[in-house]
């Protein structure tokens, strides 16, 4: 058991470190008057809090536990302020640090939890993979329009309260990764 709470420990912070890096992106593109692309990087920022909130409550189940696991999780500020690039850059940062989540990372947890029975950890870890997927097609697509030079146009961006699921414009009648209806659905202005 004690490699599945490992596994959420660092799926912890590795989502609170994305969640941070996305915030200084989104500070950035708003500096080089790239609105739209500070706008996905806020909703994906507020995605991976789902993420850490998912992860906590697993870890909390596991143990047996409520403490607030105050040493888990804690940002390097100045790491992450260096990270910071271009907004190109930045976009390919956040596809490579996406896709590494979801084809390593996540992939890796998901089977731990797995062999140890633990599903609980398994729905978190899957959650977190599935939207991670969508996280980077978005990021893909951004990059993919700027650098052939065209606008990205204001769109109304939406993010799955349960699974931190990523919706442009007009909602699904249910989240396509974790079945729940548009109520829990946030609009991030």
């Amino acid at each position: 058991m004690s490699i599945v709470i490992d596994n959420l420990k660092e799926a912890i912070n590795g989502e609170n470190n994305a969640k941070i890096k996305y915030e200084l992106f989104s500070e950035n593109a708003i500096k080089e008057s790239l609105n739209e692309v500070a706008h996905l990087f806020r909703a994906t920022s507020f995605a991976e809090s789902i993420h850490i909130k998912n992860h906590f409550k697993a870890l909390s189940v596991i143990t047996n536990s409520t403490n607030n696991f105050k040493e888990i999780g804690i940002p390097d500020q100045e790491m992450l302020k260096n990270k910071v690039k271009d907004t190109l850059s930045n976009l390919q940062n956040a596809i490579n640090g996406e896709l590494y989540e979801t084809k390593v990372m996540y992939k890796k947890f998901k089977k731990n939890a797995i062999s140890q029975g633990n599903y609980i950890a398994e729905l978190s870890f899957s959650l977190a993979r599935d939207a991670e997927r969508i996280h980077a097609k978005l990021f893909s697509l951004y990059l993919k329009l700027l650098k052939k030079g065209q606008s990205i146009k204001s769109k109304r961006i939406y993010v799955c309260q349960i699974c931190g699921n990523i919706e442009f414009g007009n909602l699904p009648e249910k989240c396509p990764i974790c079945d729940h209806n548009q109520t829990f659905f946030k609009e991030i202005i």
